[in-house]
């Protein structure tokens, strides 16, 4: 066991700050974007992805649907579906999951990530 806090913190966007961790099979991932933070339109052919949100509120656009999300709210993004993101006016802290593990979110990946 250990701590979030353990781990690195790695800007991978501007204002877009990604801690990870993994095991063979999952990755998890606490993801802090600072306000005015967005990523761009893009989509995993690799994995699925769940958004848990922890604290602030940001819109998720998923397969061409407009989602508010604040705490507590949960997202499933399938393989292959294009989705963005961007905060509401204020920070937004999240895990993300994604199943089968992305080597690209480990520290030390060198390649494109989005």
């Amino acid at each position: 066991m250990k701590s979030w806090g353990s781990f690195p913190e790695v800007e991978v966007l501007p204002n877009n700050h990604r801690t990870s961790v993994a095991g063979l099979q999952v990755g998890v991932n606490r993801i802090r974007w600072v306000h005015p933070a967005s990523t761009p339109d893009h989509r995993h052919d690799d994995a699925e992805q769940v958004i848990l949100m922890l604290s602030g509120r940001m819109e998720m656009t998923i397969d061409g649907e407009e989602y508010e999300m604040a705490e507590g709210d949960v997202a499933v993004i399938p393989k292959g579906v294009s989705h963005h993101g961007r905060t509401l006016g204020e920070d937004a802290v999240f895990y993300e999951v994604f199943a089968p593990l992305r080597v690209q979110n480990l520290v030390g990946f060198i390649g494109k990530v989005f």
